[in-house]
């Protein structure tokens, strides 16, 4: 963030530090344009309230993997208020097909991360690596908008989609590159918020869902029997699937905030002129990409697809790319493309390890099966089966493949009639409770989904239009509707 020193992952310990990075005396810090730069792209995506000046401070407090006794952050004037984050929330555990949920932005600053600090227990000591130290931050600030861990979960993953495709973070939170500290309190209806905990650098979209419910239920259960929730700092256990206290907040701590003197005022400006010691944000603005709602909403504006289909492909750009693909073979129906886009597709690009579009099943054939389907030419088990010859390098034409396998639908009402006649034959007992004068519906209807249930055993079933037979079947029971 203010220094030349590099920064990536895994590398060996404090081999990436510069000398203001370990607080060398005499060092000062020199502001990292890049950083700034990103910082503005991701508050216009996210619809924030830019500062055309803000302020650098210094937050004082002591650990040992932060060598100055200081962090540089901004406490008075951030580089950007105000805004909102949509996201979609699909949550099966809700019962919901999907729902949009929304959560305000308080502020987004920049600031410098820590070093790290390495707990060896066997030799009872600490060590630090200090190749983080001084790594830009940007912290976004979210308001208590959340009302349980799938919406905390789904809002993170939305913001890891901004992020990566604004490139001003790669969002990989098992690299550390994007960490989640969650403020958790409970209340009862219509009362103020209550004692909030903070659970610390939850690193999986999983950890934050999981620590988020974990801690949701034990302040429920401290406040029925009667207890206090207490302002603490608390962690995450993975593996004990549950938070445990790392520090008491409750003695409010004076971090002793002051303007850093060794950074001028932030300046940005908002025209065509170019000017040194400014950033000028129009031409970052010209920069913006589609954004992931902006996609979405197009997804079902366009092609009619639910907010759960839609956001399966917006997760994975490759399905995205490859729907897209789609498009021009004109789809009798995009929700099946959809569908098999993010089941047969997603499944053989993962077995296979290539891009989705550099599987054998290509745009063109799957539109084509999946119209041929639309069109009632065949059933959805031959569509099924199509797909697996092609994926397995059947290199015949789809409809060849249809046509020399005997897989279209039969659509001879002689033979669709045989195959009714069939059942009602060989199933006489039960035709006969269906017929009888004083049978009531319910047993009739029950009756009727017991042949249907033999029906579906029939290997001819694959071969009939279900509507045509089930049409000549009631006719051949005497009734025409149940």
């Amino acid at each position: 963030m203010f220094s030349s020193a590099p920064h990536e992952y895994n590398c060996p310990v404090n081999s990436n530090v510069s000398y203001f990075d370990a607080s060398i005396p005499g060092t000062l810090p020199v502001l990292n344009r890049r950083c700034v730069e990103a910082g503005v792209l991701t508050s216009m995506a996210l619809g924030c309230n830019i500062n055309m000046t803000s302020f650098f401070d210094r937050k004082h407090y002591f650990y040992a993997d932060l060598p100055a006794g200081y962090q540089i952050t901004q406490q008075r004037r951030p580089l950007a208020v105000g805004g909102s984050l949509a996201f979609p929330v699909v949550d099966t555990a809700l019962g919901k097909e999907g729902y949009q949920g929304t959560s305000d932005i308080v502020q987004l600053q920049l600031e410098q991360d820590s070093g790290k600090s390495l707990h060896d227990t066997e030799g009872s000591r600490s060590l630090i690596d200090l190749n983080r130290c001084g790594a830009g931050l940007m912290e976004i600030v979210f308001g208590p908008d959340l009302r349980h861990g799938g919406e905390a979960a789904a809002l993170v993953k939305e913001l890891v989609l901004v992020l990566e495709k604004l490139d001003t973070c790669k969002a990989r939170m098992e690299q550390g590159e994007l960490r989640v500290d969650a403020n958790i309190s409970v209340r009862r209806q219509g009362e103020e918020l209550g004692v909030r905990t903070e659970v610390k650098n939850l690193n999986s979209v999983r950890s934050v869902a999981r620590a988020i419910e974990y801690e949701v239920a034990r302040q429920v259960m401290v406040l029925e029997q009667g207890g206090v929730v207490e302002n603490e700092t608390r962690s995450f256990d993975f593996g004990l699937n549950k938070t445990i206290t790392m520090r008491d907040k409750e003695a409010k701590q004076d971090y002793r905030f002051m303007p850093e003197p060794n950074l001028p005022p932030l300046r940005l400006c908002d025209d065509n002129s170019e000017q040194q010691d400014m950033i000028n944000i129009s031409p970052i603005r010209s920069s913006m990409p589609e954004l992931p709602a902006q996609v979405r909403a197009r997804l079902s504006e366009m092609y009619g697809l639910s907010i759960g289909a839609a956001s399966q492909l917006v997760e994975w750009p490759q399905l995205l790319d490859y729907f897209f693909q789609c498009v021009p073979f004109s789809p009798t129906s995009y929700k099946e493309v959809s569908v098999l886009v993010t089941s047969k597709v997603q499944e053989n690009s993962i077995q296979a390890g290539l891009p989705a579009l550099e599987i054998i099943l290509k745009p063109a054939a799957l539109v084509e099966i999946s119209n041929m389907r639309q069109a009632k030419e065949i059933s959805y088990g031959a569509m099924q089966q199509v797909m697996e010859m092609v994926l397995k390098g059947d290199t015949r034409e789809v409809r060849d493949i249809v046509k020399e396998e005997d897989l279209f639908f039969i659509n001879d009402s002689d033979y669709i009639e045989k195959f009714a006649q069939d059942i009602i034959s060989d199933n006489t007992e039960l035709v006969k409770k269906y017929r009888k004068d004083v049978i009531s519906k319910k047993k009739q209807e029950r009756v009727y989904k017991s042949l249907l249930a033999v029906v579906s055993k029939d290997p001819r079933v694959e071969r009939v239009d279900m509507a045509t037979f089930v049409q000549i079947f009631k006719k051949l029971l005497g009734e025409s509707k149940i």
